[in-house]
């Protein structure tokens, strides 16, 4: 009887543990799915990211950061909309981003989109009176999508470039 007993202790812990084992194994592989992770909106002063994750626990709470470089120029502008005779204008460089949490549905997928924003031009540059900070050129690159929870990443593909210098 005693042996018995051991060996019904011993198959009662190994089903305890591989009961709740289980949903960490049912999550599977986190990842972002490639062809559903695309810049679905772009500007001169912003950039959205769609994307989509597979992979995770049903209802999992996943925080999401997209992050895009940014070379931008600023320019001050006159009422006219002309760069005055003594231009003034200030060009930025730097990364960029915007985060999210976002839930899973019981697939195991999350679908979303954020935006990454540019600094104001009254942030950036200080101008003279009768002028306006404008900004007028951006290019947007090195976009990337990830989970900060499982550390899931993906890369969109492209440079994206908007505006003009004003003369």
């Amino acid at each position: 009887m005693r042996i018995q007993s051991i060996f019904t202790t011993i198959a009662v812990t190994a089903c305890t543990a591989a009961l709740a084992a289980a949903p960490a194994l049912a999550s599977g592989s986190p990842h972002f799915i490639e062809n559903l992770t695309k810049v679905t909106d772009t500007d001169l002063s912003s950039v959205t990211v769609a994307f989509k994750e597979a992979g995770l626990e049903s209802g999992a709470i996943e925080t999401i950061t997209v992050t895009a470089h940014l070379d931008a120029t600023y320019q001050c502008v006159n009422r006219g909309g002309h760069n005055p005779d003594d231009p003034k204008k200030t060009v930025i460089s730097g990364d960029y981003s915007k985060s999210g949490e976002f839930k899973a549905a019981r697939n195991g997928n999350v679908i979303g989109s954020l935006t990454v924003t540019a600094p104001a031009p009254t942030t950036v540059l200080d101008c003279p009176n009768g002028q306006k900070a404008v900004h007028t050129v951006s290019t947007w690159s090195n976009i990337s999508v990830t989970d900060e929870d499982t550390q899931a990443t993906i890369t969109a593909p492209g440079t994206f470039s908007f505006g003009k210098p004003v003369d």
